[in-house]
């Protein structure tokens, strides 16, 4: 499409934010490489962010948008789907010094949990789930992370990336004479679910087709690893190097 001699129309676009992956302002690793795919294709365009999980039912509900990133690969929903452009590792962010260890789901029975909104649908455990004392779900992932810091809940089922740029924040503002995490706690990452590809969905065929196009092209010439690379590698230390096998 790039190729064109007409000039292309300004998409307007909605993505879930996410800390570290998809800011308002326009930072992070999942919109980085949106960004970088829709520079190599020429496509210009306005994002709308939302928070996850509402941001697809406001595509759905409404025709003024022209797609819709990060979107987990088994949602359906309006237009022509993409291929996989990033992929979430999520998992157990926990406490080790007051459970575990965490290796799998069934690791979680007794224990009180936290995920975002919809994640027992997108993490496939359903059918695990009265076996946990509880299992909440909340799209602000900041007050995860509060909560397993004051001992609340006993587990975060989340992206770990995003849990560890969550806490680095945290930590970053915290407040003389809180108490909470003690020095003697030790927080670990265990991907305990299979690496969860997502999508971009486009009202027009043709716009999915390129975008895959030049995707490609970017992967091939190493673009996307080092996008990858820039975001990832410096949680690596906390994440125990357990963050999509890197």
């Amino acid at each position: 499409m790039a190729a064109n001699s007409e000039p292309l129309p300004r998409l307007k676009v909605l993505a879930a934010q996410i800390p570290g992956a998809a800011e308002p302002s326009l930072e992070g690793r999942d919109i980085e490489l949106v960004l970088a795919t829709f520079d190599e294709c020429g496509f210009e365009a306005e994002f709308i962010m939302q928070p996850y999980e509402r941001h697809a039912r406001t595509y759905r509900d409404r025709q003024d948008f022209d797609a819709i990133a990060t979107v987990p690969l088994h949602w359906r929903l309006p237009g022509y789907s993409t291929s996989a452009y990033i992929w979430y590792q999520n998992g157990a962010f926990y406490n080790h010094s007051r459970v575990g260890p965490i290796e799998r789901v069934k690791d979680l029975a007794g224990l009180n949990v936290v995920t975002f909104r919809e994640g027992g649908d997108v993490l496939g455990i359903s059918d695990n789930v009265p076996e946990f004392a509880s299992l909440t779900e909340i799209a602000d992932q900041t007050i995860h992370s509060r909560l397993l810091f004051m001992g609340r809940v006993d587990a975060i089922l989340a992206d770990g990336f995003v849990v560890a740029e969550v806490n680095r924040r945290i930590f970053n503002k915290k407040r003389r004479g809180e108490s909470w995490p003690s020095q003697s706690d030790a927080f670990r990452f265990a991907p305990i679910f299979n690496p969860a590809p997502h999508k971009m969905v486009f009202r027009n065929p043709a716009f999915a087709a390129a975008f895959d196009q030049c995707f490609d092209d970017l992967r091939q010439s190493g673009v996307i690893g080092l996008i990858n690379q820039k975001y990832i590698d410096k949680y690596q230390n906390v994440l125990r190097f357990r963050y999509l096998g890197r």
